[in-house]
């Protein structure tokens, strides 16, 4: 793959593709500068290398690619003007490669309802090097109904956005409410994916009592004549969820496709969660997570995932959160006209060598006031009584430290203070469909306001 210094050689710069001999693969790659556009240029030249020199490109139309084959590479920075447009969009094509171009969006068009670079029915797509900023909402870099998608070296940064949360068509919920929304990476109906030495950070909206205030969070919009199956009715009462706080940085979605995932390597900072996983057949090791709600957290029927080598910290809620979601669900054969459906489950999976630390001490803290709600590990059983149990998870050489026994820094001052958590690990012991078959091994678990855990910790649990 070319670098950058062949824009240095003027021999590469002479002239369109359409003068140029050869086979696609062999010809010079293809200066837009010769072109009226970048869109012209990728246009003329399907299949080949296109490059596009340093400096400012503003559009008012998403970028498309459409062709197999074909590369866009910068460096360059390009602004999208136009709030209702993605910023690169990839249809139905194979084998390309974007590489080192910054994607921005420009001051009134950054809270936007469109992904940012997006690639749709493709296979064998590479993201390398990229700079996604001021995508305000919905996903910075997206992937859907794809196979074999790379994310690797890229940085999103501000991709937040005040948003609706609309849970009126969920018999669960019913009502919506105003919140903080968006992901800096998404993968949706993937089978094949590389996630790989990424950052992903917000810095506009964190949660704060001023952001709070300032959009209205949390407050409801629409509230339903009667609670849902997961609702409450003093929160409809008081027309009020602290839940206002939504997205992941990194989300692996779609349960039932997603699937053969390594995400590795990756530094995340102020989000929701930091790796949401909605998939079967994960690797999530050697990633930091700072400041955030939940840190690692697999859901919805994700099965055979490894958690390893993980470091995360300041984080208000859970460390790492494995328990069935309202997607889990049994097998049944067809019955009475309806068709058959497979299972759906979670477990088979190891968590192994994370260190969660600095529990508590985030920037949603004061959100969650009950402290002892907070986990290390939380192993949690499904919100509805149909999803099978979480099951066959061994937990490792795990460390859940207590930094406050250390001193920490807060109030202006260093000093100890007590836990700010309840349990290390927390398994909702009591609970009729409890996390089964759930091993323990070579731990080290500083206890919480309530103890290390809800149960014994016994090496074997069935």
């Amino acid at each position: 793959m070319p670098t950058f210094r062949v824009l240095l050689l003027p021999a590469l710069l002479l002239a369109p593709a359409a003068a140029t001999a050869g086979s696609a693969q062999t010809r010079p790659p293809v200066d837009v500068n010769a072109y009226a556009s970048l869109q012209a240029a990728i246009d003329a030249n399907p299949g080949r290398i296109v490059l596009i020199p340093p400096g400012t490109y503003e559009i008012d139309r998403a970028l498309v690619i459409s062709k197999d084959r074909t590369e866009l590479h910068g460096p360059a920075r390009i602004i999208q003007r136009n709030a209702k447009e993605n910023m690169l969009r990839i249809e139905n094509a194979s084998e390309v490669r974007v590489a080192n171009l910054t994607f921005t969006r420009s001051p009134g068009s950054q809270d936007t309802d469109r992904d940012g670079v997006f690639a749709l029915r493709c296979r064998d797509v590479e993201f390398s090097g990229l700079h996604v900023s001021e995508n305000h909402t919905y996903a910075s870099i997206v992937a859907e109904s794809s196979r074999d998608i790379v994310v690797q070296d890229c940085t999103v940064i501000n991709y937040k956005g005040p948003v609706i949360d609309d849970r009126t068509k969920s018999d669960r919920f019913g009502y919506a409410f105003k919140s903080i929304d968006g992901t800096g990476i998404q993968m949706r109906e993937v089978d094949g994916v590389v996630i790989r030495n990424n950052r992903i950070s917000e810095y506009r909206l964190l949660p704060t009592r001023e952001v709070r205030d300032k959009y209205d969070l949390g407050t409801l919009t629409v509230v339903p004549d009667k609670p849902g199956r997961n609702t409450r009715q003093e929160m409809l009462d008081a027309r009020y969820t602290n839940n206002w706080h939504q997205g992941s940085a990194i989300h692996l979605a779609s349960p039932d496709a997603t699937r053969r995932a390594i995400v590795t390597g990756n530094t995340i900072e102020h989000c929701n969660q930091g790796l949401d996983i909605h998939a079967d057949h994960v690797i999530a090791a050697n990633n930091m997570v700072s400041h955030a709600l939940i840190g690692l957290k697999a859901v919805h029927g994700s099965k055979n995932i490894l958690m390893k080598g993980n470091t995360i910290s300041f984080v208000d809620l859970w460390g790492i959160l494995l328990r069935p979601g309202a997607a889990s669900r049994p097998g049944a054969a067809s019955r009475d006209g309806r068709p058959a459906v497979t299972e759906n489950i979670d477990g088979g999976s190891l968590i192994a060598n994370n260190i969660i630390s600095n529990l508590g001490f985030g920037l949603q803290a004061w959100n969650w006031p009950d402290r002892s709600e907070a986990h290390g590990l939380h192993l949690g059983d499904g919100p509805l009584p149909e999803n099978p149990a979480l099951r066959n998870l061994l937990v490792i050489g795990n460390i859940v430290h207590d930094s406050g026994q250390d001193t920490v820094f807060v109030d202006s001052e260093w000093k100890k203070v007590p836990p700010r958590y309840g349990y290390a690990a927390f398994l909702n012991a009591e609970s009729p469909t409890a996390s089964q078959n759930v091993r323990f091994y070579g731990n080290l678990f500083d206890p919480g306001s309530k103890g290390i855990a809800d149960t014994s910790l016994a090496p074997t649990k069935n």
